[in-house]
């Protein structure tokens, strides 16, 4: 999944134990979980879910002026910052820490980034040189070189090449091709003739006139360059996939031999590259994204060199601006950060460091936060709820009637196969070949760039390594990994509001449970499910069961696009589908989980709710939150998850228990008849 982020980019449990595991309750348990102060009490529940279990805390929790967006996945993950925070500072007194240690390269990578006073006495000297190298190319071969050499040091330019699984053989590593290199974040941005785009493109060249005049050009060829940036890369970004195109992974899946690739584009020495790129290419690549390459090839030949030099000019410089000059930071946040998202500060600079030193050093950093933040028993409750929904899961599938039973025994074995990774990695990484120094913050930054390239590469012609992790522990957020068929928590999201270790069954079942069962549903969402046990990208659906599938997964779609965000857009249920397909899964498995552990007993209220009013309260505050008009449409536009608003009030939709504990009628905005609403897992 990946719950709260854009994206485009493991140990396995046996057959689940017959007998289902309760967590045991007190009368004490559960407490001051849920505040009715944090409700809008006048507001129906079947009018607004959302704003009805939130709408308090929400007018009492204004957006700081550092934020796009706050609500509980930001303080939560402010609170892990806190805590990284003071690892570092700790980290940083530590006295005689051993040359090439992870902690004296914790303590120098943080140093320098924190040592604002270096960062502008050194300046642009580091980039000179490597303004120098692009200017100096006159062919194709000095291109290509270059390229190999930005490539290398993680500068994202014209096309993006990394190692990972192959999709239909994911026992084995490939290097994939693929698209990349725009300065904004989705083509829309480029392509779209709308007002919200225009005005994004016309500050975008602002953005980039400045940028240049600070680095020495005059007005007039500052703003030419910009504009020829712009064209650059709208012409790059037309032949990009849109965000739906990039859901479609069946195809996306095209290998090509080195010797097919040159023949195909030719106009660019793709043996070369990866011969000196350290890629032994044994078999094929897989191209992920053939339109655009095609016109790049056509780009290569037809686009000016000097126009190509000068887009890898801005690369670097864009790439790098935060690193070498406090004052070009202010005016790349101005457009990223306000212009963009809406935010009018920047974070202080230990939350924005902590964040990057977390990054570079990340399991590092993350085994002091497991040490000193993440207790064992949290991992043994999490062991004993991710049981269960596995459990709830089986029973589930097994009762599907809609299902046919070849279809049904494939995703049962593919359920069992699951794997799963809760708090902190078996074996940690290893950064012996990291190097960190004390010169400045711009070298270990490439440093660390040339690392993490060069472990990628180095992957090629490797055993899959099953015990990597692809978040470190200070991380909070969760994620399914098709091609692993593994779930994994991170050790920050167990903590309020996800996760109680003296809450009751309800809350935890209600926030972690349906966490839990979120990823696991993503195992068999309309990704998901083209991927099966091992894997590996297989058609194991019969044509029956997929098309019942497609016509039930249509009702979230028609759902969720629904709901309007402002008067000229609304949420795109296509885009969205994955994740609130998951959300749905998540909801009912959790529910189905948690009434298996009440054993036909009736817990008693508390605080004035029922346990089933609690777990759907419980759901709901952990999406609440608020978030700023621009950064609100940039949501709607590339992210795969629905607004927090719309992924409580449309998840319940199609929940019967959800009716039930509310007194939703067909009054209720909330109400969906019987027909209208999704049965899916």
């Amino acid at each position: 999944m990946n719950l709260n982020k854009t994206g485009q980019t493991i140990l396995g449990l046996g057959l689940a134990v017959s007998i289902l595991s309760g967590c045991a309750q007190k009368e004490t348990i559960g407490h001051g979980i849920l505040n009715k102060e944090d409700m809008n009490l006048t507001v129906k529940p079947g009018v607004d879910f959302f704003e009805y279990a939130n709408g308090t805390w929400m007018k009492n929790t204004p957006i700081p002026a550092d934020k796009s967006r706050y609500g509980a996945f930001d303080i939560l993950g402010e609170s892990a910052n806190e805590a990284v925070h003071t690892l570092l500072e700790d980290a940083a007194k530590t006295e005689n820490a051993p040359e090439g240690s992870n902690l004296k390269k914790i303590q120098d990578f943080y140093a320098t980034a924190m040592d604002t006073a270096k960062i502008n006495k050194v300046g642009l000297k580091p980039l000179l040189p490597e303004f120098d190298k692009i200017a100096a190319v006159k062919n194709a071969t000095d291109l290509r070189n270059e390229l190999i050499h930005l490539h290398k040091m993680g500068v994202s330019a014209l096309f993006g090449a990394g190692v990972d699984q192959d999709m239909k053989n994911t026992t084995v590593n490939r290097m994939y091709l693929s698209e990349d290199g725009l300065s904004l974040s989705d083509r829309d941005y480029y392509t779209t003739d709308n007002e919200t785009s225009a005005n994004i493109r016309t500050e975008f060249v602002k953005y980039m006139t400045k940028m240049f005049e600070m680095i020495g050009d005059d007005a007039a060829l500052a703003k030419k360059n910009a504009e020829t940036i712009m064209r650059f890369e709208t012409r790059m970004a037309e032949k990009f996939n849109t965000r739906l195109e990039n859901r479609n992974y069946p195809a996306m899946y095209n290998p090509k031999s080195v010797s097919t690739l040159m023949s195909e584009y030719p106009n660019f020495d793709w043996a070369t590259y990866f011969k000196d790129m350290g890629a032994d290419i044994k078999e094929y690549v897989i191209t992920t994204h053939p339109r655009y390459m095609k016109e790049l090839n056509q780009m290569l030949k037809d686009e000016k060199m000097e126009d190509i030099k000068l887009y890898l000019k801005w690369k670097v410089l864009n790439g790098s601006a935060s690193k070498v000059s406090t004052e070009l930071e202010k005016v790349q946040f101005a457009f990223y950060g306000t212009t963009l998202t809406g935010a009018t500060e920047q974070q202080p600079r230990w939350r924005r460091m902590s964040n990057a030193t977390g990054s570079v050093l990340g399991e590092a950093v993350g085994q002091l936060y497991v040490e000193k933040y993440f207790p064992p028993e949290a991992k043994v409750r999490m062991d004993e709820l991710v049981n269960n929904l596995k459990i709830a899961l089986r029973g589930r599938i097994e009762k599907l009637e809609w299902m046919s039973d070849e279809t049904r025994k494939e995703a049962l074995a593919k359920l069992d196969a699951f794997g799963v990774k809760i708090g902190y990695p078996e074996k940690w990484e290893d950064y012996s070949n990291l190097e960190v120094s004390t010169d400045s913050y711009i070298q270990n930054a490439w440093r660390a760039a040339r690392f993490e390239v060069a472990k990628n590469i180095a992957k090629l012609g490797e055993p899959i390594d099953t015990k990597k992790w692809g978040m470190t522990p200070q991380t909070v957020n969760a994620y399914y990994h098709p091609l692993l068929n593994e779930v994994v928590f991170p050790a920050a999201i167990l903590q309020p509001p996800f996760f109680y270790m003296n809450g009751d069954d309800a809350v935890n079942y209600g926030a972690i449970g349906v966490v839990i069962g979120h990823e696991m549903t993503h195992g068999f969402d309309d990704s998901g499910r083209r991927f099966d046990k091992e894997g590996n990208m297989k058609d194991w659906w019969t044509l029956e069961d997929t098309e019942k599938f497609n016509v039930r997964a249509q009702k979230l779609v028609d759902q969720f696009n629904g709901f309007k965000a402002f008067d000229d857009l609304s949420v795109n249920g296509k885009l969205t589908l994955g994740e609130n397909i998951a959300d749905y899964g998540g909801l009912t498995v959790a529910l189905e989980a948690y009434k298996m552990t009440l054993k036909d007993k009736q817990p008693a209220d508390i605080d004035g709710f029922n346990n089933m009013q609690r777990f759907f309260l419980s759901y709901s505050k952990v999406w609440r939150g608020n978030v700023r008009d621009k950064y609100l449409r940039k949501l709607i536009q590339e992210d795969v998850h629905s607004p927090g608003r719309y992924r409580v009030n449309g998840g319940l939709f199609n929940i019967p228990e959800f009716y039930t504990a509310f007194e939703i009628n067909e009054n209720d905005p909330l109400y969906r008849t019987e027909e209208q609403r999704a049965k899916i897992w």
